[in-house]
């Protein structure tokens, strides 16, 4: 029982199919969508439960998934049940609107910080203990307008890209 795999239903947009994932899976050289998931949520599952400590209650808001892009396609994958669970969890701890938006952000985040230092760069940063408390200070200097969850995650994740090496403890 503990290699059981969930079938993960979601929805992305057409565009982001076809520039973000299949960017990634190139980038990668990964075949499948799964197998692509469970590498991007290894290296960040630590992170990403502290990085939504930051933003704290996310108020169950629905985030837009493309406003550009309208067409919507159904997108599945097989997780892993620990996975599937830390990603339910932090559904249910952080109020978020839907286990979907969580997978959606994993994509976003590795899709801009691969964009930014190329694969190699971001793995190397990726794979650093992160400044938790500077990114934190940074990202409430700059919040100080914005009320809308989705906008407060957007913002604290571009920050982090923007400033990767600035929050990574050298070793």
């Amino acid at each position: 029982m503990k290699n059981k795999k969930h079938l993960f239903h979601f929805i992305v947009s057409e565009s982001m199919n076809s520039n973000v994932i299949d960017f990634l899976l190139k980038e990668f050289k990964i075949n499948t969508f799964s197998e692509l998931f469970e590498t991007m949520f290894r290296l960040v599952n630590k992170k990403m439960s502290k990085m939504k400590r930051i933003v704290g209650n996310h108020r169950s808001e629905y985030a837009v998934i493309d406003s550009a892009d309208d067409k919507r396609l159904n997108k599945y994958l097989r997780i892993n049940e620990t996975d599937y669970l830390q990603i339910k969890r932090w559904h249910s701890l952080y109020n978020e609107f839907g286990m979907a938006s969580t997978v959606r952000d994993i994509i976003l985040f590795f899709y801009n910080g691969v964009m930014k230092y190329g694969l190699e760069g971001f793995l190397e940063l990726v794979g650093k203990k992160l400044r938790i408390d500077k990114l934190k200070n940074d990202f409430l200097d700059k919040m100080t307008q914005l009320l809308n969850i989705a906008d407060q995650k957007r913002l604290l994740y571009a920050l982090l890209i923007e400033n990767y090496p600035k929050y990574v403890y050298l070793t």
